[in-house]
């Protein structure tokens, strides 16, 4: 059966001397792992549309049980240039296209997750460079709650209480923020930190109020997010991609990720 899809290009492997598999997320059809015979000629038809971090229109043969699809066209709606010629956003995407990859199963349809993703892409594109962390932990937690793993970061999630005071807690054990009477039950985040995840967890990018950024212990909101990840996605998840877009932003903004700001 021909199919048609849109799709975000996470990622691509060689499979002969003159083809490659692409690892695509659709629209239509969730997670693909198509055959693309002949991208690795200098001349291929598919052109720079199987690059990673790629939004494009596909064409591919379909058949059931099968793992590994054809893949017969390929055309670019959208290639996220101001991404792939910066290297701090160029590290943000691969962060969130890595993460994708990692909590989604092949053929798997989510069409809100698929356009969590593209929002997020076409934000770290235009952000400014201080603020890169925000998309990257806007797409974390929203894609969480898409692939049925949302983080309670509303109110206690021990007690129901509002959160308030200086100094509160998050279990990833229990899968949200703690108030300060149940906050030795978890790891210790500030009011800041955990506002803005509930602010992040409701709000559409043109909606986010980037001012609630200051005060935020970025480390504290690394540490807390892969915690919850390891805790309810995969112990054995490597974000390789992740963990070097993190270090990057530690080394370029050290004192942010010392004492928040």
């Amino acid at each position: 059966m021909i199919c048609q899809t849109d799709g975000l290009v996470l990622r691509g492997f060689r499979m002969s001397e003159s083809s490659k598999v692409v690892v695509l997320f659709s629209r239509e059809y969730g997670k693909l792992r198509l055959v693309a015979r002949g991208a690795r000629r200098p001349k291929s038809k598919f052109g720079a549309s199987l690059e990673p971090m790629t939004w494009g229109r596909y064409v591919f043969y379909r058949r059931e049980n099968r793992a590994l699809q054809t893949l017969s066209e390929g055309d670019i709606a959208h290639a996220f240039e101001p991404i792939k010629q910066h290297y701090g956003r160029m590290a943000a995407g691969s962060a969130i296209c890595e993460f994708l990859d990692h909590i989604t199963e092949d053929e798997d349809r989510n069409p809100l997750l698929f356009s969590i993703a593209l929002e997020a892409m076409q934000w770290v594109g235009s952000i400014s460079e201080t603020a890169l962390d925000v998309p990257v932990w806007y797409f974390q937690i929203r894609a969480a709650g898409a692939a049925g793993y949302r983080p309670h970061v509303s109110g206690c999630v021990q007690c129901g209480t509002r959160l308030a005071g200086r100094h509160l807690g998050f279990s990833p054990g229990l899968g949200g923020t703690l108030c300060g009477n149940h906050a030795a039950a978890g790891m210790r985040v500030r009011f800041e930190t955990a506002n803005l995840m509930a602010h992040l967890q409701v709000r559409q990018p043109d909606r986010i109020d980037l001012a609630l950024l200051r005060g935020v212990d970025r480390a504290e909101m690394t540490r807390v997010l892969r915690a919850f990840f390891d805790q309810h996605i995969a112990s054995h998840y490597r974000p390789r991609a992740l963990d070097f877009f993190n270090r990057l932003r530690a080394a370029e903004q050290p004192a942010a990720y010392r004492a928040g700001g």
